[in-house]
């Protein structure tokens, strides 16, 4: 096997296709936000977050019953945390951008205050949002399992209670259908097929911690750590109206700063019945609805923590309670969370929790060998491959422009309507016989054939063809978006193996305030020559 070589290039948001100067990453390069924006740097590597609710002992022992094939963290351990819904085969690739930056941030974090900080990925198991984890992207194909279960507001299940046994085989298939053969798809696909698919949660969590085997990535499910997280949730709900306002306050100075608030609200819910259906709990007039009835928010309080196993926080809550009851450094988000984890700033607060940083997630494109001589081909510098999808606009309006396939067309145009004016003096009308129409049609797709064909000619001519282009575009922007939004790890595993995970922690920069490429190409073996 050849080892990966990796080069990275950086890319500033404000210049990265799908990005641009208003997205958030690009105004925190620019220093274009409030100073009140929790930004991690690494000056702040010392403190961490905290609460009353905070017990080390049990935080470190429950994060090392969750992941027994790891060493037990040190008393003193820190973490820097991400999460992400369970989604089939770990979902779209920013997952795994997700935990190699916690892995890559918390070494760096680590040297830098001299007390270990620990990697943890929190996996969602208790969202509900059935349709944002049943599918996944794998080369352009999309695979879908079909969730049987009443999705109406009250009736959806917790993902980590949805079996998905049935989902093996169909996904093998899929990928067996899907994915090159490589020296790498049997790893990959044993790796899939051995998954655990007891529940999306499960399926997800195995497939995770072979992905990233070797590295100190610790995976943590809410659920287990609920009797220690419901003290947290119980506060929440008896100072719902501090909670509510507070909310309000941060999401006024998010839109201040122009920018539309991801979260709508702060959520609460119950886990109801013999099927477990994750309900959210209704807030109003300084009291609240549970399965058991009306209640005052300090019975609220108490139902929580009577039965801890039986709430759990929604988006605007769970990195609170995450920082309440671990001790962490920094919280990697995507931009949608630095964006909403800066609009929940006042509810720590409110709360009695001080908060952690945020840290970006790792923003990066994974660029093949091959389409880096397409880019050379087409003209393009390797480090300005994201420049090809601008060129292929600006190059078909050029080519569309050409004066002479207009007139090609224009003629074509005149022609038609000769016919259909002589055919008016002949055919009577409303008669048009089919010989006409066929005869008509014929001429018009002849015509729009070879005009698209002298397009073709006209971009092979300046040496631009917009096959190589599309192809580039393809690779790097599927569907139209950046590659970490609709792309699968599978299909660069299936590639490059196992080895690709570290090759991209030791190149990857977690701090870096931009977007990165990620040159890979495999050194040639002996013999192999280039």
């Amino acid at each position: 096997m050849s080892p990966l070589r990796i080069e990275t290039v950086r890319v500033p948001f404000a210049e990265a296709a799908g990005f641009g100067e208003a997205h958030i990453w690009a105004r925190l390069a620019a220093g274009d936000l409030p100073d009140g924006y929790p930004a991690l740097t690494l000056g702040g590597a010392g403190r961490s977050s905290g609460s009353e609710f905070l017990d080390r002992a049990a935080a470190a022992e429950s994060v090392a019953r969750q992941n027994p094939e790891m060493p037990s963290p040190p008393a003193d351990a820190r973490y820097v945390v991400t999460g992400q819904q369970p989604g089939l085969l770990t979902g779209p690739l920013y997952t795994v951008l997700k935990a190699i930056t916690a892995v890559g941030l918390s070494e760096r974090l680590s040297a830098e205050s001299g007390s270990p900080v620990l990697p943890l990925f929190w996996v969602a198991s208790e969202d509900h949002d059935v349709l944002e984890v049943n599918r996944v992207t794998v080369r352009g194909r999309r695979f879908v399992h079909e969730y049987d279960g009443d999705l109406s507001r009250g009736k959806v299940h917790q993902v980590a209670d949805i079996d998905i046994a049935a989902v093996r085989e169909p996904l093998l298939e899929f990928l067996r259908e899907t994915l090159p053969e490589t020296e790498f798809t049997p790893r990959a696909l044993d790796t899939v097929a051995s998954a655990d698919y007891s529940s999306y949660a499960s399926a997800f969590a195995g497939i995770m911690r072979e992905v990233f085997a070797g590295t100190e990535l610790r995976l943590v499910d809410p659920i287990a750590l609920r009797p220690l997280t419901a003290p947290v949730l119980a506060e929440c709900a008896a100072r719902w109206d501090e909670v509510t306002a507070a909310f309000e306050r941060g999401s006024a100075e998010v839109r201040s700063a122009g920018i539309e608030p991801p979260l709508a609200a702060p959520g609460l819910f119950e886990i109801v019945g013999t099927g477990r259906a994750r309900v959210a709990v209704e807030f109003s007039g300084g009291g609240a609805k549970l399965s058991a009835g009306e209640v005052t928010l300090a019975e609220a309080a108490d139902e929580i923590r009577r039965r801890p196993l039986e709430f759990s926080s929604g988006a605007a809550l769970r990195p609170v309670v995450q920082d309440a009851v671990l001790p962490v450094v920094a919280t990697v988000g995507g931009p949608a969370e630095c964006a909403y984890l800066w609009q929940i700033g006042d509810v720590y607060a409110a709360v009695g929790v001080t908060r952690s940083l945020v840290a970006p997630r790792i923003s990066a494109t994974i660029v093949e060998q091959k389409i880096i001589r397409a880019a050379r081909k087409a003209g393009l510098a390797p480090e300005s491959v994201l420049e090809a999808h601008a060129m292929l606009s600006s190059h078909e309006l050029e080519v569309d422009a050409s004066p002479g396939i207009a007139r090609v067309e224009e003629a074509a145009a005149e022609l038609l309507a000769r016919v259909d004016a002589a055919a008016a003096d002949i055919v009577p009308a409303g008669e048009s016989p089919r010989w006409l129409r066929k005869g008509r049609s014929g001429v018009e797709q002849s015509v729009s054939r070879i005009a698209m064909q002298l397009r073709e000619e006209r971009r092979k001519a300046a040496g631009l063809g917009r096959d190589r282009l599309e192809k580039i575009v393809s690779a790097l922007t599927p569907g139209g978006q950046p590659q970490e939004r609709s792309a699968n790890v599978m299909e660069f595993l299936d590639l490059y193996g196992p080895e690709l995970v570290s090759a991209l922690l030791a190149t990857l920069d977690p701090l870096a305030a931009a977007h990165q490429l990620a040159m890979v190409s495999a050194s040639p073996g002996p013999g192999e020559g280039e």
